[in-house]
């Protein structure tokens, strides 16, 4: 029989193949949509949060608020996002998603959930069911860890 640190070595392999091996498709995706992995960060995290100021997505990407205004210029010129002066503080302005950069984000999104479900269709209902109890409860433990993380920085 196994012990966990095998299962975690067999589960890491297996992860890092699939990985491997659906990453180029979903970038593929991504460029057919033209919208770039950092672009999609800056749409779903809008999508997740609404209207917010630059830097708290510059927070959330960990990058700088710079960077997110080059990123928030392009997505202006192709019409995906919009700026408007904050109603509490007229000196900040605040992004928001458009119509159009709403369906180009679920546009993408079911994209890649094809991508997926094609990877997925070797699986049972009952499979899947497990497959996602498991995930979403990984996925909530990698998600408190990192709030943990943060709220002892």
């Amino acid at each position: 029989m196994k012990n966990a640190d095998q299962y975690v070595s067999d589960i890491q392999k297996s992860l890092q193949t699939l990985l491997q091996n659906i990453q180029p498709e979903m970038m593929e995706s991504m460029a057919m949509h033209e919208v770039t992995p950092a672009q999609l960060f800056v749409l779903a995290s809008l999508k997740k949060h609404g209207s917010c100021k630059v830097s708290e997505i510059a927070e959330r990407m960990e990058v700088k608020p710079s960077a997110v205004t080059l990123m928030a210029d392009r997505l202006e010129q192709k019409g995906l996002i919009v700026r408007k002066h904050n109603q509490q503080d007229r000196r900040v302005i605040d992004i928001s998603l458009t119509k159009k950069g709403e369906k180009k984000f679920e546009d993408v999104v079911e994209g890649r959930k094809a991508i997926l479900a094609r990877n997925l269709s070797v699986l049972t209902d009952e499979e899947l069911l497990q497959s996602m109890n498991i995930i979403r409860k990984v996925a909530e433990a990698a998600e408190q860890y990192a709030a943990d993380k943060k709220e002892n920085e």
